[in-house]
């Protein structure tokens, strides 16, 4: 009973040390960034445009705005303005929020779609770095994992909001109530947040952080994509030697994961609109089955990790593809096969891709980490990059192929990223030691 006691006290301080008030204006953003704006955007920009190409643009240029998270990340090193950044990066979003339901035309809101991005952006980078920089190397996992975690939280809370929204069609109402709640975010951000680097914490460099750990957290899937992106600088060595990487197993992991960002990168811009136009899923649903599908997901985070150490983390980020890809087939299917009930199998298959993401992010993390023949820190920048190009260019061609094509096109994209993908991890010949043990969770 005292042993007990003492490892749930030891449990309590070890949550304590890693968790800090300003982790709740991480969550905020999750709400507003992984839910609000994804959700509602398209469908605010359908309704003032009515234009389906509109869509992609505006999309596009949101991930694109991400793609700044290298400028802001240099800024912070350079000039130690974090904290101006931090909060800086919530009045730019704020503004991009509140201003883009007033905008008529296309080049207004990419204007502001761009600047929500960037704001995106520049608080995710800087939040990590208020990690690896202020805080002792051994607590980097720990603090990240719950950073994330509070992300995760927000993120549901957020996709719940944006459900009763959509259902209201009140689209500029729920991206305004998303600038409002960035008030006591910018608040929450004054309590505990890092002002100078404790004595003996050097300037770190990612590359030294323990991937493995960080693996088993719960990450989101921002449509630019998750924190790791904000975290790397791409490496322009490893993009220049990146023709030496290709025959190995890691360049075609990393070939794999490219193709799979760029062949879902449409439907994630579209998923609303799609679920409700080509499958007869209202919008408030689809909210619905994402916050549930990724709620029930969180436990695949660790199962990915125990299924890694068991069967091979290739194996399983394999399984991770195809559930992916049986979502995006049924999805193809009901294009062409009239179900009585086929906002019901939408909606399954809808989750089955959500619920992927889980097993993705675990397997393609420690791949990563595993098999990479440059540093963890150049693999993991080409492994971000990847997916972020990925997302942007197969964002952009969306449009297009939406307009000729209507919504079949974001499933014939999706199956085809998918499976290409799959057929590239079957090229990855590695080794029993590389990635057939995972480290169980301290």
């Amino acid at each position: 009973m005292t042993g007990g006691r003492a490892a749930i006290n030891k449990r309590i301080t070890i949550i304590r040390r890693s968790v800090a008030v300003w982790y709740g204006s991480y969550a905020i953003l999750g709400a507003v960034t992984a839910a609000l704006v994804p959700v509602l955007l398209p469908l605010m920009i359908r309704t003032l445009s009515h234009r389906l190409s509109d869509v992609g643009w505006v999309m596009g240029v949101y991930n694109l705005g991400i793609l700044t998270s290298p400028f802001w990340g240099s800024l912070a090193d350079k000039k130690h303005i974090h904290r101006s950044i931090f909060f800086g990066g919530f009045m730019i979003l704020l503004m991009g929020l509140v201003a883009i339901p007033f905008g008529k035309f296309l080049p207004e809101w990419l204007g502001m779609a761009f600047v929500i991005g960037a704001g995106t952006a520049a608080i995710a980078t800087v939040a990590s770095l208020f990690v690896v920089e202020f805080n002792p190397q051994n607590e980097w996992a720990s603090r990240i994992g719950w950073l994330q975690s509070f992300n995760g939280f927000g993120q549901t809370i957020g996709l719940l909001l944006a459900a009763v929204f959509s259902g209201r069609e009140a689209f500029s109402g729920g991206l305004w109530t998303g600038a409002a709640l960035l008030v006591p975010a910018i608040i929450l951000g004054h309590f505990g947040l890092p002002t100078q680097k404790p004595g003996g914490i050097k300037k770190h460099q990612l590359r030294h952080l323990d991937f493995h750990k960080l693996a088993k957290f719960r990450r989101i899937e921002f449509l630019g994509g998750g924190i790791f992106r904000h975290s790397h600088r791409l490496n322009l060595a490893a993009i220049r030697n990146i023709g030496k990487l290709i025959p190995t197993a890691f360049g075609y992991f990393i070939l794999s994961w490219f193709i799979m960002a760029f062949g879902v990168a449409a439907f994630f811009a579209y998923f609303p609109l799609a679920m409700k136009s080509a499958y007869d899923v209202a919008p408030g649903v689809t909210s619905l089955v994402y916050a549930v599908a990724g709620g029930a997901g969180i436990i695949l985070y660790t199962a990915s990790t125990s299924l890694s150490a068991r069967f091979g983390v290739v194996k399983v980020y394999r399984w991770g593809l195809l559930l992916r890809l049986v979502g995006f087939c049924m999805l193809l299917a009901l294009i062409f096969i009239h179900f009585p009930d086929r906002a019901i199998v939408a909606s399954v298959a809808f989750a089955l891709i959500i619920l992927s993401w889980p097993i993705l992010s675990v397997t393609g993390t420690t791949i990563t980490a595993d098999i990479t023949p440059v540093s963890e820190g150049e693999a993991m920048g080409l492994f971000n990059a990847s997916a972020a190009v990925g997302t942007v260019l197969g964002t952009f061609l969306g449009g297009p192929l939406v307009l000729y094509l209507g919504y079949l096109a974001l499933s014939i994209t999706g199956v085809a990223g998918v499976a290409i993908s799959l057929i590239l991890a079957y090229f990855m010949a590695v080794p029993a030691q590389s990635g057939d043990s995972v480290p169980t969770q301290e």
